[in-house]
């Protein structure tokens, strides 16, 4: 399994080892295989798994919901899968309280992957985290995951996001919205048309933006003038990036943006060519510009007074 940047091995707040199946215990597991599975099984074992990540999707949701000893339940689902973009599944619901974490591969890669554009729906999905999962853009390109406004708790951890398709997809993660948001230890790479991640406009509260590996055709990350973060600072942390314009446009000056490096392909290293962001908020980013010329933002000063 491919690990977040930092971690030697998943922490337990990611997926607690002493609970890993069983019923009634702290969650129950589903099992997704693209290539072997089918949507009548029960999806309670990899002799008999489901097809679909939605099919397991709402054994999830329904598990959760469906008395005491499931709401403060978390639930897993492992999927397999390699399909071809004609057989791509396309999510349009989450998983409530529950991590969906990639096993297996495709083909090289060292992740499955799901292939296509996928737009979440209207509903109040708490709490859904994929781990070690890849997506892939559709040979169109496009939006490869777009995120409402009524969710929260949703994260990205370990996970790659390809946008090298026939057509480059624009973005990878368009989240409007939606408050604490976590997006950790992930790959972005292909260069993305317009922004790698773009954070929209409402509340962002505990945004979390950490320890990924950004790269893009244009912007890097993208925050809306209007998106905000009341009693709880979103931050986008220890990022490297590889893009070709800004590579973070912080629109809202309310997020902490701290200890980021990389590169651009900016013509020089003035701020209004390589970062947007709050000083005050900001410390110790550190890039280089297409000149070769590395900076430091905010730029640093000497301490005055005693």
């Amino acid at each position: 399994m491919v690990l977040p940047n930092g971690y030697n091995t998943l922490p337990n707040t990611i997926i607690n080892d002493a609970v890993m199946g069983g019923f009634g215990i702290a969650g129950d597991t589903f099992y997704v295989d693209v290539n072997a599975g089918v949507d009548t099984n029960d999806g309670l074992s990899w002799l008999t798994p489901l097809k679909t990540l939605a099919a397991a999707i709402v054994l999830s949701n329904a598990s959760i919901a469906a008395g005491a000893s499931g709401w403060a339940a978390r639930n897993r689902i492992y999927y397999k899968g390699d399909n071809n973009e004609a057989a791509a599944e396309t999510l349009i619901t989450l998983a409530n309280k529950c991590d969906i974490v990639g096993v297996g591969s495709y083909d090289h890669r060292p992740t499955p992957m799901m292939i296509g554009n996928h737009v979440i729906g209207a509903g109040a999905y708490m709490g859904c985290r994929f781990i070690n999962m890849g997506f892939l853009s559709p040979a169109a390109g496009g939006v490869i995951f777009t995120v409402p406004t009524t969710t929260s708790g949703l994260a990205f951890i370990g996970c790659h996001f390809d946008g090298r398709s026939t057509t480059p997809a624009t973005k990878a993660i368009v989240a409007t919205a939606v408050e604490q948001l976590t997006i950790e230890g992930c790959r972005f790479f292909g260069k993305f048309s317009t922004t790698t991640i773009d954070i929209g406009t409402g509340s962002s509260r505990a945004l979390l933006i950490r320890n990924n590996l950004i790269e893009s055709g244009a912007i890097g990350i993208t925050v809306h003038a209007s998106a905000t973060c009341a009693d709880a600072i979103g931050q986008i942390i220890g990022n490297t990036f590889n893009v070709v314009t800004l590579v973070i446009d912080e629109n809202s000056d309310k997020m902490a943006i701290i200890d980021n490096k990389g590169t651009t392909l900016a013509a020089d290293s003035k701020l209004t060519s390589v970062i947007d962001f709050n000083a005050a908020l900001s410390c110790n980013n550190l890039f280089t510009c297409g000149t070769g010329v590395t900076a430091i933002y905010p730029a640093q000063a000497a301490i005055t007074g005693p």
